[in-house]
């Protein structure tokens, strides 16, 4: 095995056979190698095999100390040290009324109700008394983490309860928030990437300052260099930018924004004059726009118009897409879409909603965006069917 600077490179079992073999021959003679059969031939390929596990062990422990490769709860250590941590799995959380004695108060925990169209249990989170009226919201979560969808119509029934609870009102959930699982070692990857960029040399703050000027949202800017992607040359810089200006406006911005000497990366290029009046080639790369297309399928209430109610919705979508803010490098959970649909006056239920890249043929539950790549959303893609 060796280890330098360039990293470990692990030793295959003929290479540590060959060492014992000349280890062996300074003992038993020149003409000594190691055979198929006998003792000590048995005992070097079994210190082979052990050897060999040694290394890989060595190389597992090399891996976790590089921010790009480390996994787990060596991720999380490393990724600490800039104060960054991993998102963990949360549980499906809504507001449900029930029906009961007035005056009667509960601790947390002490109500279970069962979604009937799942069977997915919640309980209560928090302490709560039953109003004069007979009625109280409360605030029930998940007994699971995860993804487990509740749709503001779904029925319930009690699993547990003290005996003063005696119905679940039939009115709809509201405060809905759909659970998540624990992030993943990949996702949690691209976040320190994004937070290491915006914490890099001051030269880059300030570029990142400058250009901020020519996009909408700072989510549409990317911009690369050694420190931020060891894959690239030292004096490199690649900026990435869905920008809100013309081509020759924004080469221009980042021609006074770059220090002089760095090579810039990109497949777009503009020419702009320097201070002497000389040709100065810019190159960036604007972002690729990627149009999504999302479908669903949804339950009008009744003595609503499904037309009407499936426009709303539509829009409904776009609104929350425009607060939102999908920029480069997006992962979109079609989940997300689900609340604002069920916002939508009219709506009884979502049945479900899912995306695709608009050239891909399978919807999906999720769209990922590599980092030169920016979702474009429309609502002639934007597909929605009464159940």
């Amino acid at each position: 095995m060796k280890i330098d600077e360039k990293g470990i490179v692990l030793s295959t079992l003929n290479d540590i056979l060959d060492a014992y073999e000349l280890r062996y021959q300074s003992k038993y003679g020149a003409d000594f190698y190691i055979k198929p059969e006998g003792v000590i031939d048995n005992i070097a390929q079994s210190s082979g095999f052990m050897e060999m596990s040694l290394q890989e062990q060595i190389a597992f422990l090399g891996k976790q100390f590089d921010p790009e490769t480390a996994e787990g709860v060596w991720q999380d250590k490393l990724y600490e040290r800039i104060n960054l941590y991993r998102l963990e799995a949360q549980s499906t959380v809504f507001t449900k009324g029930i029906i009961g004695t007035p005056g009667f108060s509960a601790e947390a925990g002490s109500v279970t109700i069962r979604l009937e169209a799942t069977g997915d249990e919640f309980v209560n989170s928090e302490a709560f008394t039953i109003e004069d009226s007979g009625t109280a919201n409360i605030r029930f979560e998940c007994v699971i983490t995860g993804v487990i969808p509740v749709n503001a119509a779904d029925t319930f029934q009690i699993v547990e309860a003290p005996n003063e609870i005696t119905a679940i009102s039939q009115e709809d959930a509201t405060d809905i928030a759909t659970g998540r699982e624990r992030e993943s070692d990949d996702e949690f990857r691209i976040r320190y990437r994004t937070a290491k960029a915006i914490n890099a040399k001051a030269t880059r703050n300030a570029n990142i300052a400058n250009l901020s000027k020519y996009v909408d949202n700072i989510a549409f800017l990317k911009i690369f260099d050694k420190k931020t992607d060891y894959t690239m040359e030292a004096g490199t810089l690649l900026v990435i930018a869905k920008h809100n200006t013309t081509d020759a406006a924004f080469a221009n911005a980042v021609f006074e924004s770059v220090t002089d000497g760095i090579d810039l990366l990109g497949d777009d290029t503009q020419v702009v004059k320097d201070r002497a009046g000389q040709d100065v080639t810019i190159n960036w790369k604007n972002a690729d726009e990627i149009q999504i297309d999302i479908t669903g399928t949804i339950k009008v209430r009744d003595g609503y118009y499904p037309n009407t109610v499936i426009a709303n919705a539509k829009q409904s979508i776009l609104a929350y897409i425009e607060k939102r803010v999908f920029g480069l490098e997006s992962i979109i959970y079609a989940t997300e879409f689900i609340i604002p649909v069920l916002q939508t006056d009219g709506v009884e239920a979502v049945i479900g909603i899912q995306i695709k890249k608009h050239d891909d043929e399978e919807f999906t539950d999720s769209v990922s965006l590599s980092r030169e790549e920016v979702p474009e959303f429309a609502l002639e893609r934007i597909s929605l069917t009464e159940q």
